[in-house]
């Protein structure tokens, strides 16, 4: 039956012009590969076999080419791990790896020799973080842990990525335009302009038109202004995303801005605390123990009892 394949490999030759690599050829005899010469021997052995025949050997070829740039992988893993052991074991015959090569010695027992190792090989990768073999740098292997930096996030860079995939059905592009307005087009134009949406031609992500919402008298601006807009909105995006500005037939809320006037109507809600809680609420303030808690109840309710007059 090898000499069917054979035979096969050797007119798969002929046909591609070129001869298949013996690294090839000898990893088909190994174990990894059995599963693509079976199904090699079957289709060989039917009639009309040969062009189902030569999509196998295809797939046989890319699983090669996949388990090939694996063992690279691999092997270039061992050798940067083995590097790294041989200058741990240096420093550790250094001023500064002298006394942890003194606890991992004077440790009684194996498990506390290798938690003592353990911490000296921490230690070696701090001062050395660009010696770090790919074991370590791999987040599912990672004995050592480099040291990370979080930066505090707005509420909306949280909620937006959430919200996104909606946004994207809208036909924004990557909801980018909505949520970078302002960084786009700038502030002034931001408080009295909205992107509402953007149509793109049939099968395509490209060449979009863009339709903005507008504060009355600002549809001149926008247009006076349309091909610098264009510019910054595909240089944000680094292609030619909009290939043309309308304006929006539709009403421009004034909620929509920055929130000034949602701030301003919250504002011009506001009543004047009362001086007193009700009874009935102070009895039951008066049984909180937090004083925090008690003095946020106590705010709250003489808020109440001023908006229920």
């Amino acid at each position: 039956m090898f000499n069917l394949i054979e035979d096969f490999l050797n007119r798969e030759e002929r046909r591609r012009n070129r001869s298949l690599s013996k690294r090839f050829r000898t990893w088909l005899a190994s174990d990894q590969a059995q599963a693509h010469v079976q199904k090699l021997e079957r289709t060989l052995s039917k009639p009309g076999g040969e062009d189902r025949a030569v999509q196998i050997l295809r797939k046989a070829e890319e699983a090669y080419k996949a388990d090939d740039a694996y063992r690279k992988q691999d092997n270039k893993r061992k050798k940067s791990l083995k590097q790294f052991q041989k200058l741990f074991e240096d420093w550790l015959t250094t001023d500064k790896g002298a006394p942890y090569q003194n606890q991992i010695i004077g440790a009684e027992t194996e498990e506390a020799r290798a938690l003592a190792r353990l911490d000296a090989e921490k230690a070696f990768a701090r001062a050395n973080p660009h010696l770090l073999p790919l074991d370590y740098m791999d987040g599912s292997k990672t004995r050592i842990r480099p040291v990370r930096f979080g930066f505090p996030k707005d509420v909306e860079e949280l909620s937006f990525d959430v919200i996104e995939p909606g946004l994207n059905q809208i036909g924004l592009v990557g909801a980018n335009i909505l949520r970078n307005w302002a960084k786009i087009v700038g502030t002034a134009l931001a408080e009295n302009t909205r992107p509402e949406r953007i149509s793109f031609p049939p099968k395509g992500r490209t060449n979009g038109t863009l339709f903005i919402k507008a504060r009355q008298g600002f549809n001149t601006i926008i247009q006076h202004n349309s091909q610098e807009i264009l510019f910054r909105i595909n240089s944000h995006f680094g292609f030619k995303a909009v290939s043309e500005i309308r304006i929006s037939k539709r009403y421009f809320d004034e909620a929509e801005t920055t929130g000034q006037q949602i701030a301003r109507t919250v504002i011009s809600k506001r009543v004047q605390p009362a001086k007193e809680l009700a009874p009935n609420v102070a009895a039951m303030v008066d049984g909180i123990k937090d004083p925090e808690f008690k003095k946020a109840f106590e705010e709250l309710g003489k808020v109440i009892k001023a908006r229920n007059g």
